[in-house]
Formats: C-alpha cells, structure tokens, sequence
C-alpha cells in the first residue's frame, strides 16, 4: 500500500511538473486566451442579458429628442419602448417602486425636467440616436454596452501585448472583475461607453501617439463630461514630471471650451442642484427647485459618500491593492517610464479631485481609472523577472 501511495505522489508530482512546464512555454497563449474569451463571456451577457435601470427612460428620450418635440412625445416613446421590451413585472418595478417612480411615470412634464442629467452625455446619447436609425432602440443601448465591453477587453490585450506581459493576463482578469466590468458592461449607462474612449486615450498617452491622445480622451469627456477633472489633474501631472503632452492640453482645452455650450444646450440644472438630488433627495420635478448651497449639507455628502465607498464598493480596495503593488515594486528596483508614474499619480489625485467637486462612492464612476491603474502595474510587473535576474 505504501508503494502505490509512493507511485501515485511520484505521478503527482511529476503531472505537477508538466503542467507547470507547460504554463511557463506557452503562458503568453493560454493569457491571451483567457483574457479574450473572458471579454467574449462579458460582452455576450452584456447584450444578451442587460441591466434595465430607470435611467434608460431618460437615455432613451434624450437620444429620441429632436428641436420643438413636446414632452409628451418623449415620455410616450421612452416608457412604450421599455414597456414592449421588458417583462410586465420590471416594468411595474421602474414605474411604481416609489414615489419619483409613479410621479415620472404620470407626468410627462416632470420627466422632462430630468433629461437635463442624461443630455450632457452628449456623445453617448448621440450615438444610442444614429444607432436607432438601424435598429431598435433598446437594441442600439445592448449593442453599444457589448461593443464598449469588447473594445476594453480588446484594449487590455493589445496593452498587455504591447508590453510583453500577456502571461500575467489572469491578473488583468482580475483587476477588471473587482472594478465590476461585467455589471458596468451589463448597465445601459455611458459607463463602459466612455471607459473605451479614455483607457484607449490613456494608452496613446503612455506612446506618446499626442493626436490620437487628445482625440480619444476629449471624446471620452463627450461621452461622460466628468471625464474633466482626470484629464485636467493628468495635464498638471504631466506639466509637474517634465512630460508634457500637448495631446492632453488639447483634451483639457477642448473639453473647458465645450463645457459650457454642452451643459446649456442639455438644459443642466447646474452641479449644487445635481449634487443635492443625487445625495439628499430625489425630488420628483426640478421645476422652480433650487435649494441654496450649504457647505455644512457638503460636508455631510462628502462623509456619506465616503463611508458608502469604503463599506458598499469595490474601488477603494483596488487602489490600495495597487498602491502596495506599486510599493513592492520599488522595493524591487523596478523601473517605471515617466509617463507610467504620471498615470498613477494622476489616478490617485484625478479620483481624489473627482471626488471632491462631486462625490460619487458606485464602482462604475471610477471604472476607466482604476483598469488603467492596474495595467500599468501589471504591465510594470511583468519587468520583474528580468530585473531580478540581473542583480
């Protein structure tokens, strides 16, 4: 009896052995592979299984609008089109949940005083439009989440690729679920959407390709205006560390110049008002409402957001997982290209600065930033052997 456990532990071992040896040749294949149908599994589930919030009936009319349509027209399209889409108790959920769910549902009004919040995201918007031109409109919304979700999964390759770190894509894998790709990629929410743009920007960065930089991180801002505030920290960083990137100048310029005109034409109601009914209270109309600024209710929403960030979210444990990563490798004598450090400091400061003109504590809102962070760590790490064998 103790021969065969003997044989079976050699047998063991030695399957071990191969199996490692195996990894270690071909590392490179079985990461890209992982990684690519990973991305496959994510964007099918996107398109086929998607996430309908109450946030689609103000998508949906915001890219239906056209000059002089009426508010009644626009409620109609928007809750008819769910309606023939979804099953009998979704719909019954997004429009009799609560109080601002029945009252949006009853008048076409006090929606349309909503849409302000969903038309400054211009370029998504715009796109879920032209989309609708082929297509159902919801349909457009589930093929724009698939594409978003296959262009950052495609991204991540070429990235990892470029770097010659495909064999550390289960990390990658990783990153990409504790910043809830899958859910944000699931979302009818420009989320995903604007992520594609920025990380791909961020990449043309770290090439120093400035045109496509400044292209792709202005139409990230398009997509998602708060974009600003990173790429105007990523401008300051770049100018601090004697890397300047007129591409990001461009984006940052861009995006001050069109602010305002973006802002106006979609009715916005303005950030106290914003940030009011996105922390204290969803009011049912923001006709005539304009409660005045308080820095004391700030401060309070600040704490609020913070303490739900820390408790309910992801996105703070993946900076602290990263910045250790990035402390064991200075420990280790890795180098990081200038730009490299740019974009991870830029990511601790641009989500600190986002947070504090708007706190906003969901995974989602930090999505592009935190997979851009660790990219640049994975792809740091993958330097690691080759530093190590040297000294």
């Amino acid at each position: 009896m103790n021969g065969l456990v003997s044989i079976v532990d050699r047998m063991a071992l030695a399957g071990g052995e191969r199996a490692i040896r195996v990894w270690s040749s071909q590392a490179a294949r079985f990461g890209l592979a992982a990684l690519a149908l990973f991305t496959l599994a994510v964007a099918v589930v996107a398109y086929l299984f998607p996430i309908t919030n109450w946030d689609i009936f103000a998508y949906l009319a915001s890219a239906y609008e056209t000059p002089g349509m009426n508010a009644e027209a626009l409620h109609r399209h928007a809750y008819e089109t769910v309606r023939n889409s979804v099953t009998d108790g979704r719909f019954t959920v997004l429009t009799e949940d609560r109080e601002y769910r029945i009252r949006q549902y009853a008048d076409p009004q006090a929606f349309a005083t909503m849409l302000g919040f969903y038309k400054v995201k211009w370029l998504y918007t715009a796109s879920i439009g032209w989309l609708s031109e082929l297509t159902e409109p919801l349909n457009a919304i589930r093929l724009i989440s698939a594409l978003s979700a296959a262009a950052i999964g495609g991204l991540s390759i070429v990235w990892l690729w470029r770097e010659r770190a495909l064999h550390l894509a289960p990390l990658a894998i990783a990153a990409l679920m504790l910043a809830n790709f899958g859910e944000i990629a699931r979302l009818g929410t420009p989320d995903a959407f604007s992520a594609a743009f920025f990380l791909t920007g961020i990449l043309a960065f770290l090439r120093k390709s400035e045109i496509a930089a400044g292209v792709l991180l202005f139409l990230a801002f398009l997509a998602r205006p708060d974009h600003a505030a990173y790429i105007g920290v990523l401008l300051a960083v770049s100018l601090l560390l004697r890397s300047f990137s007129w591409g990001v100048l461009a984006a940052f310029a861009g995006a001050v110049i069109a602010y305002v005109p973006i802002t106006q034409a979609a009715g916005h109601p303005g950030w106290w008002i914003h940030m009011w009914f996105t922390h204290i209270e969803f009011v049912e109309s923001l006709e005539g409402f304009d409660p005045p600024f308080s820095l004391l209710v700030y401060g309070r929403i600040v704490v609020q957001a913070l303490a739900r960030s820390f408790i309910e979210n992801q996105w703070p444990a993946v900076l602290v997982v990263g910045c250790a990563g990035w402390w064991l490798l200075s420990r280790n004598r890795v180098e990081l290209a200038r730009r490299e450090v740019i974009i991870l400091v830029t990511t601790l400061l641009g989500i600190a600065a986002k947070f504090a003109v708007f706190p906003l504590y969901e995974t989602r809102f930090h999505f592009a930033y935190l997979v851009a962070f660790s990219l640049v760590l994975i792809a740091a790490l993958a330097r690691l052997p080759k530093r190590c064998a040297t000294v």
